[in-house]
């Protein structure tokens, strides 16, 4: 986690250090409305393999949370240039990042609990912050901006089987669900291909106050063709709470009209 965090301030650096012709950014417009996607790299503990953080015992719905694979943010943003170069901007993100997870096994040894389906981490942000922008060359635009605000995470939903004496045993851990204190800051570039038009790259840091989901339920269920109830029984049930760190680096494509 430190080392990524660390990378990332290497290249805001880098980007921020760079030469600005001030001249050429009175050409553009005051208000810009910008759509962009591109793919989301999840950073730190959030990035590992689901159950990876698992502690003692060998019971299946003690395993943990985590495992978001690289996604795809997506997002708008308006932003409002009062000065030629400072302005203010409201922003809505959204992130959608599939799950990878360690197999049961790993901590059953004696036993082959396969995943069967498994859901994916949706995160959604609404923000607001500064910008600024300045001329590199005639076409090209260097903008930075920091922003804070309202960002949700909803966990993925768990089911895996296992198969014993004619049995089959089925684990599930429910999606859950939280509320907290987002932020995030970036830079990018922008090619003018005419004042009222840009294409962007940009690259963004996202991240959150820790992620609080509380008393998601675990249970396993045992179906046996040989017995006569026909809905399965449930043989194990427990309540964990679990802390979710977001931490997101989004590289994304867009465009921007302006107005």
């Amino acid at each position: 986690m430190k080392r990524s965090r660390i990378i990332i301030a290497v290249f805001l650096s880098m980007f921020l250090a760079m030469p600005c012709a001030f001249a050429g950014v009175e050409k553009l417009k005051r208000a810009e409305f910008e759509l962009h996607v591109g793919p989301a790299f999840p950073l730190g503990n959030f990035g590992k393999k689901a159950f990876s953080g698992y502690s003692g015992g060998g019971d299946a719905y003690r395993l943990q949370y985590h495992g978001a694979r690289v996604g795809v943010s997506y997002g708008l943003a308006f932003q409002y240039y009062a000065h030629s170069r400072w302005g203010v901007l409201i922003m809505f993100n959204g992130h959608s990042n599939k799950v990878k997870a360690n197999p049961f096994s790993t901590y059953l040894p004696k036993s082959s609990w396969e995943t069967s389906s498994k859901g994916k981490w949706s995160e959604f942000m609404a923000m607001a912050g500064l910008t600024f922008r300045c001329s590199l060359l005639d076409r090209l635009v260097f903008s930075a901006r920091a922003y804070m605000g309202y960002a949700h995470l909803v966990a993925p939903f768990y089911s895996s089987e296992l198969q014993r004496n004619k049995s089959t045993y089925t684990y599930r851990l429910k999606s859950s669900s939280d509320a907290n204190f987002g932020y995030g800051a970036g830079v990018g570039l922008k090619f003018l291909v005419s004042r009222g038009f840009h294409l962007d790259l940009r690259c963004d840091y996202m991240g959150a106050v820790p992620f609080y989901f509380r008393r998601v339920k675990s249970t396993v269920l045992m179906e046996n063709p040989a017995l006569s109830a026909q809905e399965p029984m449930e043989v194990e049930s427990s309540r964990n709470t679990f802390h979710e760190n977001f931490n997101m680096l989004n590289l994304v494509f867009g465009f921007t009209v302006a107005f």
